[in-house]
């Protein structure tokens, strides 16, 4: 009797034991030889991405679906997830912060003013998108949303802004002039001047490490609205040139520190899934980086391009910030 109370007790331990710890993600993938130690930044949130390093590198800022707002706002955190601070007001959509190079200062857009874009946005099948709403502005404020203030208030969408490496300028969109184009101004929000002039949506735009060039996005193909091509242009307006030409989307370009490279993201098989892909700023054929079968886009550099910043699915298969380690292909195999 006594030996079968203690199977019976030996049994119910062995039931109420614990099973193993569930395996992380896989955030690794076959033939990414430029990535290495790669981390996840961000957990919470139905969507976390477009995250920027901040000039010290400890810190980064990106958009997030948290809370009870139900459309993205801006936050910052350090890179260790600690000091997590909610930077815009927390009504109406958000969307492309950015760090000032040497001052405390940060740069979003929002449409908080506007009460209307208080409400829950449409559905947007889980993919990486917002609203180009009308009511959008740029605002510039302390590092964690300290007095916040509004820099453009033209008519129509004024987002995705970026400071110049010195910090004396921003170059951003808007539809001022009643189509999607690529302007800058002095940080203050004055000295307004465009830089493309092409018809369709041109977006994203970033001034090369350099600043006398700058990188965006451009959906101008009327045949085939739904494609995206990644060009450069000088910071005056000239010399705009066309670095991919395939019917892809392909979007959200940033420079590498030496500028002789850019990295951008094109969707790969159909609308399913975003790789990231180097091509050469002086034209040329592109090299893919990652090949993981989530979506992987927004890519970033760090200053001297030892890090890649870019918002994933791999994580978790929502939209997170991931980080690795980065280097250059010694001798890269290419891809049209």
């Amino acid at each position: 009797m006594r030996t079968l109370s203690l199977l019976l007790l030996s049994s119910i331990a062995l039931l109420a034991q614990p099973g193993p710890e569930p395996k992380p993600p896989a955030l690794e993938a076959a033939g990414e030889s430029c990535l290495s130690n790669i981390r996840q930044l961000t957990f919470d949130g139905g969507k976390s991405g477009e995250s920027y390093f901040a000039p010290s590198e400890d810190r980064i800022c990106f958009q997030s679906v948290r809370g009870d707002c139900p459309h993205y706002q801006i936050f910052v955190q350090r890179l260790d997830g600690t000091r997590l601070v909610r930077v815009s007001p927390g009504k109406g959509l958000t969307t492309c912060s950015f760090f000032h190079p040497t001052e405390p200062l940060m740069l979003w857009a929002s449409t908080h003013l506007d009460p209307e874009t208080y409400g829950p946005p449409p559905p947007q099948a889980g993919r990486y998108a917002w609203d180009k709403h009308k009511s959008f502005d740029i605002f510039v404020s302390g590092p964690e949303g300290e007095n916040p203030r509004r820099i453009t208030d033209a008519p129509g969408y004024d987002a995705e802004g970026a400071f110049s490496p010195d910090g004396k300028r921003i170059c951003f969109t808007s539809e001022r002039d009643g189509d999607y184009e690529i302007y800058t101004m002095a940080s203050d929000g004055s000295d307004v001047r465009r830089v493309t002039n092409a018809k369709g949506y041109d977006g994203g735009p970033f001034f090369s490490p350099d600043g006398k060039k700058i990188c965006f996005r451009g959906f101008r193909d009327p045949a085939n609205p739904q494609f995206a091509q990644v060009y450069t242009i000088n910071a005056d307006g000239t010399d705009e040139k066309q670095l991919t030409t395939d019917q892809a989307v392909n979007w959200c370009p940033w420079w590498h520190p030496n500028g002789e490279w850019l990295i951008y993201s094109k969707n790969v098989g159909g609308h399913s899934n975003f790789e990231l892909f180097l091509v050469p700023a002086a034209g040329g054929a592109s090299v893919q980086v990652t090949t993981h079968p989530l979506a992987d886009v927004l890519p970033v550099f760090n200053k001297d391009g030892t890090k890649l910043l870019w918002t994933s699915k791999r994580a978790d298969g929502k939209s997170q910030v991931c980080i690795a380690d980065f280097k250059l292909p010694a001798a890269p195999s290419t891809v049209k």
